[in-house]
């Protein structure tokens, strides 16, 4: 099963001191390129990368790695979502032959600092793998409503500043009481740049908290 690329942040960090992130310093020439055309940005959880995969037959699970161990709540909820005979003919009828993942986000009470979103354990759906491609959004929101599963929320459209200016100005979670992990940006429509890598990056709040405007 094919683990979930990494995502890095806009910019690169400084080699001294705090280690800060620098402004303007672009980690990837193609984000700084693309840097001021429409972005979509959804909410970043924090909770614990999960896998739904159709191997074309059968529906299995796996965390962000195949050693990594999943939460006991979190695997019974996705047993009892994803593991009855009528979802494995919707897989089927959906998805024929054809290999998919669904990426998502486990959380809730005792996954990291999850209990601040629920009170039970859950899962968010963020992207859709189809063979080798990305689903655009309208396909994300698609399969998670075919399911009855929630799909992260998009809190901004925009240019990276707009996203980089959400995040600092939102320090709490759109859900719960939690307090903003930060945001994942893509591109209006899936790019790649030219090493074949997906344009994806991270805002998150714990580094560029550093940059917010402070209240008059």
């Amino acid at each position: 099963m094919r683990e979930y690329h990494k995502i890095e942040t806009v910019f690169e960090r400084s080699t001294e001191g705090d280690k800060r992130l620098q402004l303007g310093k672009f980690r990837n020439p193609t984000v700084k390129f693309l840097k001021d055309l429409p972005w979509q940005f959804t909410e970043k959880l924090d909770g614990t990368n999960t896998r739904v995969y159709w191997d074309g037959h059968k529906v299995s699970y796996g965390g962000r790695t195949d050693r990594a161990q999943m939460p006991v709540p979190l695997m019974n909820y996705l047993v009892s979502v994803f593991g009855t005979q009528e979802v494995e003919e919707l897989f089927e009828q959906t998805f024929g032959e054809r290999e998919v993942i669904l990426f998502g986000e486990g959380y809730g009470p005792k996954i990291q600092n999850g209990g601040a979103y629920r009170d039970d354990v859950s899962f968010m759906l963020f992207d859709v793998l189809i063979g080798d491609n990305y689903q655009p959004r309208e396909m994300v929101e698609k399969t998670a409503k075919m399911f009855g599963i929630d799909v992260v929320p998009i809190v901004c459209e925009g240019t990276i500043q707009d996203g980089i200016d959400f995040v600092t100005s939102h320090p709490k979670s759109t859900m719960g009481t939690a307090m903003m992990e930060g945001v994942v940006g893509r591109p209006a429509v899936e790019l790649r740049d030219r090493c074949g890598s997906r344009v994806i990056v991270k805002i998150k709040w714990k580094d560029f908290k550093y940059f917010a405007k402070k209240e008059e």
